[in-house]
């Protein structure tokens, strides 16, 4: 009786009715948008190239071979532009293990951002985890660029700028799905990573630093020194070395931050706003040059210039990003969802109130360790 019944499931499940074999797909890793003639969407699109023929047992193909083939199509919209992948590929483009969507300055400064990648948002395909970067210039020409190390350029990009934001925070991690919430929060002002040449290296990328987005378009550039003073202020800093500088300003001396943590309060006294800020540091002296730490005093008076040099790199930020008038800080978005009736009245005048907001920052660092038991530089040709 039960051999029966499962011979009749058997029967009426369905088969593999929308399958698709390897041979059928070309697999997207990266896609290069940019601005062409007569308002034209431009289409790169990076396919993996399986390489034959493999020895040994190591990653790559033969001497010569590469993992990239770039596919050039060009349309109205996007969509079309990706119908047009299989005329030169023979393949329909897969984007089911794609990394990076890299959109040229120029179409970023001029484009809404969201209308132009929402194809992305509603293919079943694309996976919301994948990076956004505006390129400096034309995306096509980063694609172009010879991987380092990984495979493909389009790993090699996502890999730089997780690495980027988590070890050094100069960038952040910017994703489809991060992306669409910004866009879609009361206040969206939002940031995308930025990727460019390295101005010495041509065959070297950099992705450091953040496009501001204001009502879906680029605006201006956050470099990457400023980043960290917005990844301090976001409370998302995971590693990364804060630079003292000597009284003589020729050296600087370093400390490594291994635990950082922000809470930012804001205060309304009518529909005026004030943000205090408390930061808590933990960290190790990563390099002395100029201070020599002996004493309990001379330990704190070390913190002490530590902490206002945090402080500092979070005020410079903050300065930054009030001249531009783009609250990536996320301010405004708290104050909606806190007092919702106060922001009714605030939001149309926002980004000129975000300018004159005043903020109170304070910094508590805990030193963990010197690195070693010497409370100076460790090696020294000064006369004793």
């Amino acid at each position: 009786m039960i051999v029966t019944i499962l011979c009749a499931f058997l029967i009426i499940l369905p088969g593999c009715w929308n399958k698709r074999e390897l041979d059928q797909s070309g697999f997207a890793m990266a896609i290069a948008i940019d601005q062409g003639k007569n308002k034209q969407i431009e289409l790169t699109t990076q396919m993996y190239r399986p390489t034959a023929g493999q020895k040994g047992g190591g990653g790559g193909g033969p001497s010569g071979d590469t993992a990239n083939l770039l596919i050039k199509t060009s349309d109205d919209s996007i969509f079309e532009a990706i119908r047009d992948i299989p005329i030169h590929l023979g393949r329909k483009a897969s984007w089911s293990h794609m990394r990076v969507i890299l959109i040229g300055e120029k179409l970023a400064r001029s484009t809404d951002i969201g209308k132009l990648i929402d194809f992305f948002y509603r293919d079943h395909e694309p996976r919301h985890t994948i990076s956004i970067m505006i390129a400096k210039g034309r995306a096509d020409k980063i694609l172009e660029v010879k991987p380092a190390i990984e495979q493909t350029i389009g790993q090699q990009l996502l890999l730089t700028k997780q690495v980027t934001y988590q070890s050094a925070a100069k960038s952040m991690d910017t994703t489809l799905l991060k992306f669409a919430l910004q866009m879609n929060s009361p206040h969206n002002d939002s940031s995308i990573t930025y990727i460019y040449k390295d101005k010495k290296e041509k065959d070297e990328l950099n992705a450091a630093g953040l496009a501001l987005i204001k009502k879906g378009k680029m605006i201006n550039i956050l470099p990457p020194k400023k980043v960290e003073g917005l990844v301090m202020l976001r409370d998302e800093f995971k590693f990364g070395v804060i630079e003292i500088p000597c009284p003589d300003k020729a050296q600087t001396e370093s400390i490594e931050v291994v635990s950082l943590s922000t809470k930012i309060k804001t205060k309304l006294a009518g529909d005026k706003v004030h943000i205090l800020v408390k930061t808590s540091v933990e960290g190790i002296i990563g390099e002395l040059k100029c201070t020599e730490i002996k004493t309990r005093k001379d330990e704190e008076a070390f913190t002490r210039k530590a902490e206002e040099e945090i402080k500092k790199q979070m005020l410079s930020t903050i300065r930054f990003l009030q001249k531009n008038k783009t609250d990536i800080i996320g301010i405004g978005n708290t104050i909606a969802r806190w007092h919702p009736k106060q922001w009714k009245g605030m939001k149309e005048n926002w980004d000129s109130q975000f300018a004159e907001v005043p903020f109170d920052i304070q910094v508590e660092l805990q030193l963990l360790t010197t690195g070693t038991a010497i409370g100076k530089p460790a090696v020294s040709g000064e006369g004793k």
